[in-house]
């Protein structure tokens, strides 16, 4: 799925995706805004929105004045909910996922499952890298992130232990400070590499896109791009 970006004088846009994980090989984990106000497009085949007076209403899980649900097991999306600074809702048929606006930011890997679970060899991979040739400046941590010609900019986590209670769920975080810089946009995401081959044999993961306005972009683009704050 492509996912459009919207400009901020501020200069660093961050766009994280939610993908379903479940039953694929080389299994994604969640990434999201560890910390800062965000905005989650969703998509109205994934997820609808209810207030207050729906029977699914629950004030807990209100954010902006909504409650965001599940549209396949009719259940709130919890899933949604590890982002602390989840602050509302913007119904977005092409662009889902989280929206934040930072210069440096960091970023939660978060192993949220249904059971507790290790994923082997994760890693974080930095790709879908725009323009086409640009070579950006990324760190993690404040290391420069790794190369490799099989899966592009990545960055080794390890294995992953995740085994803490969350609701009926459970989920452990790690936190990294994510810093880049030099090209327009930059997608980010994580997966176990259970393999050891530095590829992902899966699905689609819980992606981010950032976006960088200290690179010029098409002025015709603007419009269709600042469409995705109006909320």
């Amino acid at each position: 799925m492509s996912r459009m970006l919207a400009p901020s004088i501020l200069g660093i846009v961050l766009v994280l995706i939610l993908f379903p994980t479940l039953g694929i090989a080389d299994p994604c984990l969640m990434v999201y805004p560890a910390a800062g106000n965000v905005i989650y497009h969703y998509e109205s085949a994934e997820y609808y929105v209810v207030g207050p007076g729906h029977p699914l209403y629950e004030a807990a899980y209100d954010r902006g004045g909504e409650v965001l649900i599940d549209i396949n097991t009719g259940e709130i999306a919890y899933e949604v909910y590890q982002a602390n600074g989840l602050s509302g809702f913007l119904l977005d048929e092409m662009h889902q996922g989280y929206f934040l606006m930072a210069l440096d930011f960091d970023i939660s890997v978060d192993g949220f499952n249904n059971f507790p679970t290790t994923y082997t060899n994760v890693v974080l991979v930095f790709d879908l890298i725009e323009p086409t040739g640009c070579m950006p400046s990324i760190t993690i941590d404040g290391n420069p992130v790794l190369w490799s010609a099989s899966l592009g900019w990545y960055w080794p986590i390890g294995d992953f232990v995740v085994s803490t209670p969350s609701g009926s769920n459970y989920s452990d975080i790690q936190n990294y400070a994510f810093s880049w810089a030099g090209c327009q946009t930059v997608r980010i995401w994580a997966f176990s590499d259970e393999d050891f081959n530095l590829h992902h044999d899966g699905g689609e993961c819980f992606s981010a896109y950032s976006h960088d306005l200290t690179v010029p972009v098409k002025v015709n683009t603007w419009g269709k791009v600042k469409s995705l704050y109006n909320k």
